[in-house]
């Protein structure tokens, strides 16, 4: 299992990057919550492409509302989804 002892983890790729940099903003544990998200559908978190994103958007935002809040969640899944559009 990766770990990171709460750092960013080294040799992601851009985009992974980029969804992380989103996740920091909603969440104190941005690593653990894509590490586990992607693990439960046998993604590699430090190697995300667009096309792997949507499919999480709606577990990573509800995987933040249980440790926050719902509007937390949503304006991560927005924020997500913007990615998405760039």
């Amino acid at each position: 299992m990766l770990t990171t002892g709460g750092l960013r983890p080294r040799g992601m790729t851009e985009f992974t990057s980029r969804v992380y940099d989103v996740l920091e903003r909603y969440t104190v544990s941005p690593w653990n919550v894509l590490k586990m998200e992607c693990g439960w559908r046998g993604l590699d978190p430090l190697s995300l492409e667009p096309v792997h994103l949507e499919p999480l958007v709606a577990s990573l935002g509800a995987h933040v509302a249980r440790m926050t809040d719902d509007d937390h969640a949503i304006e991560l899944m927005r924020a997500l989804r913007d990615l998405l559009r760039q």
